[in-house]
């Protein structure tokens, strides 16, 4: 395979990719001065076009059978994903599905801006105005519901003779997965409701985001939040800047806060700490002075909600079991108590200090309400030091205000969540 990369320089850029970046620049302000921020990069090692925060890389065969409109849409779409972070949010993320999450998420932005897109562009309704983590996590869970039991697999000696014929339309690439290089979504992929197999598509793609590599990173994603400000203020004195891209020029600029740290900050918060002279401070008794000393009462019971309606995903409650395992061992609260619960708590374990717990998985799959937890408080006599609840927050919240400190773990973003009548609320992105 040729694998001639080119890095194109004034003058050198592919002519109808200037020309198109031009027409942007004109007709849609805001994403042709973010497109102009974009090194063009002929990359013939790649099927179809690829972004990473500096750079946009394109195979010219793929460009050459684009019409004009559609290859404008195409850097519309790649020049959104830097936009809205997506190089610099991947993390360990599978860089395939990362790639079809992030066009999930874009792709209805676009059409609302009357972008023409290729017909293997992924689009589906159940992810507009949703977050590339968000729909990630729901193509991963997906993922895992195809996938046959243990007892469906078939043993060593019962392996069928031939292969099944592919679905017409479908084929393999290099690594057996239909994709191109780094997972790239295939031309093949969803291109509708999302439901079932993938449907065959007679059109391309509209390539991968691949993560930013440069040692300058949050250097690189401030100048790149500071150029959508301008970049959307600017449309905006012009009148061409739709009311869907100025939300979502805001909700790139917004400060992500590590969930994480709420959360250990929150249990040290109810974590009482004061001065005492129960045991006086040692380091003066030599000297004659008898003075208090940094007294750290015993912490009561800790008690963390998982919501088990099905609407928060396996990744998630894996993560926020290892942040509930973290604040039992550095707090060492009285008793962990970890709750289940959709409509009713559907599973209760509680572990003692001391004690070396291994979390059971979620069970449940109803529907959701916040308020059997906070009754079950009450009647089994509990003496929470605090309570976590994690949720979507797309539920019944209970009428009364605890007295203890509740902070709510929301999987939903906070400009779309549905507002908690009592306590913090942090937004959970994993």
């Amino acid at each position: 395979m040729d694998r001639t990369v080119t890095v194109a320089g004034n003058g050198a850029v592919h002519p109808r990719i200037a020309k198109q970046r031009t027409e942007l620049v004109l007709s849609q302000p805001f994403f042709g001065s973010l497109a102009l921020r974009l090194k063009m990069v002929e990359d013939r090692s790649t099927k179809e076009c690829w972004v990473d925060g500096e750079s946009l890389g394109y195979n010219p065969e793929y460009v050459d059978k684009l019409s004009d409109l559609e290859l404008r849409g195409v850097l519309a779409l790649k020049v959104m994903q830097v936009a809205n972070g997506h190089c610099w949010r991947q993390g360990a993320r599978e860089a395939g599905r990362w790639s079809e999450s992030s066009q999930y998420a874009i792709t209805p932005i676009l059409t609302s801006s009357d972008f023409v897109l290729p017909r293997g562009a992924l689009n589906d309704a159940r992810f507009a105005g949703k977050s590339a983590e968000e729909i990630y996590g729901a193509l991963t869970q997906e993922a895992k519901q195809k996938q046959p039991k243990p007892d469906q697999q078939p043993k060593p000696d019962q392996q069928p003779q031939q292969q099944q014929p592919k679905p017409q339309g479908q084929s393999s690439g290099p690594d057996g997965n239909g994709g191109g290089k780094g997972g790239a979504p295939n031309p093949q992929s969803q291109t509708g409701g999302g439901q079932g197999d993938p449907e065959p598509s007679a059109g391309p793609s509209c390539g991968e985001v691949r993560q930013y590599s440069g040692t300058d990173k949050p250097v690189k994603e401030a100048e790149w939040k500071v150029a959508v400000v301008q970049a959307a203020k600017a449309a905006q004195m012009r009148g061409k800047l739709p009311g869907d891209l100025q939300a979502m020029a805001g909700e790139a600029v917004r400060p992500v806060v590590d969930w994480r740290a709420v959360l250990h900050r929150f249990a040290q918060q109810s974590s009482p700490t004061d001065y005492s002279f129960a045991q006086p401070n040692r380091r003066y008794l030599h000297l004659g002075f008898y003075l208090p000393s940094l007294h750290t009462p015993a912490v009561g019971d800790a008690v963390f909600v998982r919501d088990s309606s099905g609407s928060v995903f396996d990744e998630t409650q894996a993560q926020f079991d290892a942040e509930i395992l973290s604040v039992f061992h550095t707090l060492r609260p009285a008793r962990l108590i970890v709750m289940d619960c959709d409509v009713r708590v559907t599973q209760v374990q509680i572990f003692e200090r001391g004690d070396s717990p291994e979390i059971k998985p979620v069970r449940g799959g109803g529907g959701t309400a916040f308020t059997d937890p906070f009754n079950r408080v009450i009647a089994d006599g509990l003496n929470p030091a605090f309570l976590v609840y994690l949720t979507d927050m797309d539920g019944k919240f209970p009428a009364s205000v605890p007295h203890y400190p509740v902070l709510w773990a929301s999987t939903t973003p906070l400009t779309r969540a549905r507002r908690a009548p009592c306590g913090e609320t942090v937004e959970v992105i994993c």
